[in-house]
């Protein structure tokens, strides 16, 4: 049986075409999953897709969305999947490290980079903010923040152990998404960079070795994830880690002035 999905999305309708056997577009938001375009009050979108039946809801590329908005989501989707399309970090590179870090000591400091054009600074700083979670395994808090020349510093940490250094400014070259870069200061070190590719190194005593490249489309990911979720039953953790980035994000922002 192939999963029924509402979309105007030129991607998610190219990524239904590539999925024959388990997609097919609908007319409807009773019983089918809904693509939402995740620019403007998204939050607001996915809530009427649900109130309107939908079995699951994709948001591609969500905007930065208050943390008042997301807990009212929240409170609003019960057992229903959501699965967030995140610009900078991508569900399976999130896997990717993830497996990764099974063979690596959690680390006690991470360093942060983040750089986009002005339009795409909010939210390329959420995704270096959830990328930083990741790889600590933990979610962060704010212990110090400054704005200095259009940078925004930060001292994070995630849990008692881990120290999370963060410098975010615009860049008007670092390309249309911004680009985000975090690494480990360990004996074995771990460098994720995520601009328009993600690539993933882990660097120790023996070298430095490129973790493989991800050529499926982030929409299509999306789509399967979202797709398995309908034919399982199981809920996502997507927009419970995004209200937890959402909130270091407005606590360092607040903290720094800026």
């Amino acid at each position: 049986m192939r999963a029924r999905v509402v979309t105007r999305l030129e991607p998610y309708l190219v990524a239904i075409a590539e999925l024959p056997e388990s997609a097919e577009s609908a007319p409807e938001a009773e019983g089918s999953i809904v693509v939402v375009d995740g620019q403007g009050d998204w939050c607001s979108a996915a809530a009427d897709a649900l109130a309107r039946g939908a079995a699951a809801i994709i948001v591609s590329r969500p905007s930065p969305a208050p943390v008042g908005s997301l807990d009212a989501l929240a409170a609003v989707v019960q057992s229903v999947p959501v699965i967030l399309e995140r610009d900078l970090l991508r569900a399976d590179a999130v896997d990717l490290v993830r497996d990764s870090m099974s063979e690596i000591a959690t680390p006690a400091v991470l360093a942060v980079e983040c750089h986009a054009p002005r339009p795409q600074l909010g939210t390329a700083l959420h995704d270096a903010i959830g990328w930083a979670r990741v790889i600590a395994g933990a979610r962060l808090s704010v212990r110090s923040g400054a704005s200095s020349g259009g940078r925004v510093l930060g001292l994070l940490e995630a849990g008692p152990d881990a120290a999370v250094p963060v410098i975010a400014g615009e860049q008007p070259g670092a390309g249309p998404l911004g680009c985000v870069r975090v690494t480990t200061l360990a004996e074995t070190r771990l460098e994720v960079e995520a601009a328009r590719d993600v690539v993933v190194a882990v660097t120790d005593s023996t070298g430095r070795r490129v973790l493989p490249a991800l050529f499926e489309s982030p929409h299509r990911v999306a789509l399967r994830r979202a797709i398995a979720a309908v034919c399982t039953g199981t809920g996502t953790v997507d927009l419970r880690d995004l209200r937890d980035d959402a909130a270091a994000v407005e606590a360092l922002l607040a903290t720094a002035g800026a």
